[in-house]
């Protein structure tokens, strides 16, 4: 016997009832309100830079669900069930034991209808992270990823990643930031060798970065000068593979990118020498340099004096 869930009470205004009747998208946090299940572990709030993950523990259910705006990678643990599911075509129907995955595309309005208890987990995979791993993939502009919609994929590496994504929620041991990160790297990699359609971007290698994008650096490198700012990390501000962000840089300021943030640290001291009473040591911290010794080393082969040489020299000019 199935069993048709409302929203939950108290649930938004503007989450009407039923799934079907609604063509706007929801996230993760909205997803109770239209599948009513026990929640029995959600992401810790620290400490956590993976997927969202949710279990829940689900009765029966006929089902509308609105299209939800990230992927969703669904693995079954307990329970076996015939699941039956339709987005935009035909009912397709699997019987669902746990170590099975069921894979869902973000955007996609989904009805299911299964009779069974069971337990599940669900990562749910932002889009854009998921397409950032795909550029550093292939090393290609990416205009888009979408998942091949399965009710039954099959993968039991998929599962094992989300199992280990699950543990990692619940005990919370030294190390989880990188254990998850690494996890979710594999994740994202075994999604797009083989249950991903990606659509690449018109090259445009020749034209280098575009104006905005290289404001975009610009204020980032400018914003975060007191530290060190790696290739990867402006990379990502731009959603360019390392590689593909190194050469289309080189292209729009005719240098490196290492070469470029050092001739910014070098002008933000000078400026610093020649408007404050700072200490060497403190304006080589201010810039980005190790220390003092660091700063003076470079200051001096670039404009052939050391700073407190050109601190003189600019305050009786």
């Amino acid at each position: 016997m199935t069993t048709f869930w409302l929203p939950a009470p108290g649930a938004s205004s503007t989450v009407p009832g039923r799934g079907e009747g609604y063509r706007g998208v929801i996230d993760v946090d909205d997803v109770p309100n239209w599948v009513r299940g026990a929640l029995t572990l959600r992401e810790p709030a620290e400490q956590w830079t993976g997927p969202a993950l949710r279990a829940y523990s689900y009765p029966a259910h006929v089902v509308d669900v609105p299209a939800i705006k990230d992927h969703v990678v669904i693995t079954y643990r307990r329970g076996s069930t015939l699941m039956r599911r339709r987005s935009t075509g035909a009912w397709t129907e699997e019987t669902l034991r746990p170590g099975a995955v069921s894979l869902l595309t973000a955007g996609e309005f989904t009805q299911w209808e299964w009779p069974s208890h069971i337990d599940v987990v669900h990562a749910y995979v932002q889009a854009p992270a998921l397409e950032q791993t795909a550029r550093d993939a292939f090393d290609r502009e990416i205009a888009g990823v979408e998942l091949a919609d399965s009710v039954a994929a099959n993968d039991p590496v998929l599962f094992n990643l989300v199992a280990a994504l699950e543990q990692e929620a619940r005990d919370l041991r030294t190390g989880t930031r990188l254990v998850v990160d690494a996890l979710t790297l594999q994740l994202h990699v075994q999604l797009l060798r083989y249950h991903a359609g990606i659509t690449f971007a018109p090259a445009h290698s020749h034209r280098g970065l575009s104006p905005h994008q290289l404001a975009t650096v610009q204020d980032y490198v400018a914003a975060h000068l007191d530290r060190n700012v790696g290739i990867d990390e402006l990379a990502r501000t731009v959603m360019l593979s390392r590689y593909h962000f190194s050469r289309q840089f080189r292209i729009s300021t005719g240098t490196s990118v290492h070469e470029w943030v050092l001739r910014q640290r070098v002008t933000r001291a000078a400026q610093m020498l020649r408007r404050t009473a700072l200490t060497v040591t403190e304006i080589a911290h201010q810039s980005g340099f190790a220390d003092q010794s660091h700063l003076t080393r470079v200051f001096k082969k670039r404009l052939g004096v050391a700073p407190t040489e050109y601190r003189a020299k600019e305050r009786i000019s």
